[in-house]
C-alpha cells in the first residue's frame, strides 16, 4: 500500500503518471507541494470522492506519510487504486522531487 520515493520518480520517468492527491491542509499546501498533484484536503475526501477518477493509479500524499497512509486505506475501502507515498513530501523534496509553492510562483497567501 506504499510506495517509495525512489519507485515513484522511476515511474514517472518511464512515463506512467498516477494522480498525486495531496491530503494535507491548505496552509501546508501553499508552502510547498508537488507539481500537478490534486490537492483535498484529508477531512473533505469522503465528500470529494467524485472528484477522483475510480480508474486511475493514485498515490496519495502529506507531509511525512502519516495521514497519506490512512487515506490510501480509505481510497482502497471505496474501490480505488491507491497507494501511500512512504515519507511524504519531506521524502520526496530530499530525494530532489520537484516541489513548487506559493512564494515560488510569487503569490501571496
Amino acid at each position: 500500500m506504499e510506495i517509495a520515493v525512489a519507485d515513484l520518480l522511476a515511474e514517472r520517468h518511464g512515463g506512467q503518471q498516477p494522480i498525486l492527491l495531496d491530503c494535507r491542509e491548505d496552509y501546508e499546501w501553499r508552502q510547498v507541494r508537488i507539481p500537478r498533484s490534486l490537492h483535498i484536503p484529508m477531512r473533505q475526501i469522503p465528500g470529494r470522492l467524485a472528484e477522483i477518477d475510480r480508474a486511475a493509479n493514485i498515490v496519495v500524499v502529506c507531509a511525512h506519510g502519516n495521514r497519506s497512509y490512512s487515506v490510501a486505506g480509505y481510497l482502497i475501502e471505496n474501490g480505488f487504486a491507491a497507494r501511500s507515498l512512504h515519507g511524504g513530501v519531506a521524502e520526496w523534496q530530499a530525494h530532489g522531487g520537484e516541489v513548487e509553492s506559493d512564494a515560488m510562483r510569487g503569490t501571496r497567501s
